[in-house]
């Protein structure tokens, strides 16, 4: 099946189905060696024994590992089956859907039971569940919704199995390409709408992890998203009086990957003007979320004073705000922007631009610190918001210089549910949920490092130091 090849502004792309496909056979080479159950042992003890209690134990897995994201946004499927309701109707309709129902219902089992054979089960049909999404990019299904919530379930299982180095980030990049493919317009109504709003936040998470822009953040899926909230904030419901803050944020929290990469690219000779607009288009965003932030926090606190039976007007907050409000999918929401804004504080303290008006005897330059490589791992545990204005680091050159100070990005999303403080908590099977509910910028931030390869000449060393030195205090 021909895909359109043209991506993101029109930038000729890979074939959707051709990466998908690349990643799958690649990932299930490593399963073949890795699993310890024999393929004719398989069908006879696992389909046949396990297969027919997985749509109630994948309805069960949703609602204990997702309570906020599933339960909050119910509410915008309308008359139109949930996420978890339609692949529960539709299950045994598509074998590479239901294998991958299986697997991901077997890795919650297993951590339920702590039982290591459901584990290898687990790990069995996930490499059946490979095989068949190969098999079916050749078909007319390739840009069905069943492929596209497939992936993202292959995706969700990674983040949980860890069966494969990044696999998770391989398998959410599939969920991208088929998205792009597909179009805004197959994302409008029913289950396609469904997957779109259940799977943005890890792909704001992936585009921060791959040091790449998010595609959420151009023009046709921006609109796209003032369609969503437009449509979702007249639906009947307690969550959708969120709708009109909460995709607003969204909103500018899409571009925050794109700002990063760009300040990433950012050499001596970038052109100053360049430079400045970027500068202005991160405080343009900062300055939008701690508005937003505000309006979020009075939103969220009302909320709970009309849930303890105070009435006031809508949206409207009358007392204290609380500093912790209890884990709602609004209040993480909440968490993921203070996150933004902290990391967005962090990144302008890397950038700056000397106009002539400010040295009138010298020409316009750019002192910049970013990190000259992709960002290479999350696992940090969460940052606390700043809410404090940015700050220029002024250090004055003769000529023009450029620093090349390493940073990596950080975020729950690396942690990985083995990371919790005990192997009983909830938060190992809840976690995806904050970073989901967050739009994937949970504990994000900017990590500073300073290495010897970097800087072989040992010039500049002494200015980085103190520019170090200076962010962190």
């Amino acid at each position: 099946m021909h895909l359109d090849s043209s991506g993101v502004g029109g930038v000729p792309v890979p074939s959707a189905t051709s990466m998908i496909k690349d990643n799958a056979m690649a990932l299930m080479h490593l399963q073949a060696s890795a699993a310890s159950m024999d393929e004719s042992f398989s069908p006879s003890l696992v389909r046949k024994a396990f297969v027919s209690q997985q749509p109630q134990v994948f309805a069960d897995f949703v609602s204990a590992a997702f309570p906020t994201l599933y339960f909050h946004n119910r509410f915008r499927a309308g008359t139109d089956p949930s996420f978890p309701e339609y692949i529960v109707r539709n299950f045994g309709s598509h074998p590479y859907q239901d294998s991958s129902v299986c697997c991901l219902s077997g890795v919650y089992l297993a951590h339920l039971t702590k039982d290591p054979r459901l584990l290898r089960a687990s790990r069995q049909m996930y490499a059946m569940a490979l095989r068949g999404v190969i098999k079916a990019l050749d078909t007319d299904e390739a840009l069905s919704d069943d492929m596209l919530s497939t992936v993202m379930m292959l995706s969700v299982y990674e983040m949980y199995a860890r069966t494969s180095k990044d696999a998770w980030a391989r398998h959410a990049d599939g969920v991208k390409r088929l998205m792009l493919s597909r179009g805004v317009k197959a994302h409008e109504t029913g289950f396609g709408r469904s997957c779109y709003i259940a799977f943005r936040g890890f792909l704001i998470a992936t585009a921060f992890f791959e040091g790449k822009p998010c595609f959420l953040d151009e023009e046709e899926w921006q609109q796209f998203a003032v369609k969503v909230r437009e449509e979702d904030s007249q639906k009947p419901g307690e969550w959708s009086a969120f709708v009109n803050i909460s995709e607003l944020i969204f909103m500018e929290i899409a571009k925050c990957p794109r700002h990063l990469s760009e300040a990433r690219a950012i050499t001596l000779s970038s052109p100053p003007e360049e430079v400045a607009s970027l500068v202005q288009r991160i405080r343009g965003t900062r300055s939008k979320l701690i508005v937003l932030i505000d309006e979020l926090t009075s939103c969220i606190a009302a909320h709970s004073q009309r849930t303890h039976g105070f009435v006031y007007r809508p949206s409207n907050f009358v007392g204290p705000v609380p500093e912790v409000f209890p884990e709602t999918s609004p209040s993480l929401l909440l968490r993921g922007a203070n996150s933004t804004v902290a990391a967005l504080d962090q990144l302008l303290r890397t950038i700056r631009v000397d106009s002539p008006e400010n040295d009138t005897n010298s020409s316009s330059r750019v002192e910049e610190i970013p990190s000259p490589t992709p960002s290479a791992d999350f696992g940090s545990q969460s940052s606390s918001s700043s809410g404090s204005s940015p700050q220029t680091i002024s250090t004055v050159h003769e000529t023009p210089q450029t620093f090349s100070l390493p940073f990596r990005i950080v975020s729950e999303i690396g942690r990985g549910p083995s990371k919790t403080s005990d192997k009983t908590d909830p938060r190992a099977v809840t976690w995806l949920d904050r970073i989901a509910s967050s739009m994937g910028m949970l504990g994000t931030e900017i990590v500073y490092e300073l290495r010897d390869e970097d800087d072989p000449s040992g010039k500049g060393k002494d200015a980085v130091t103190a520019v170090i030195e200076e962010i962190e205090d």
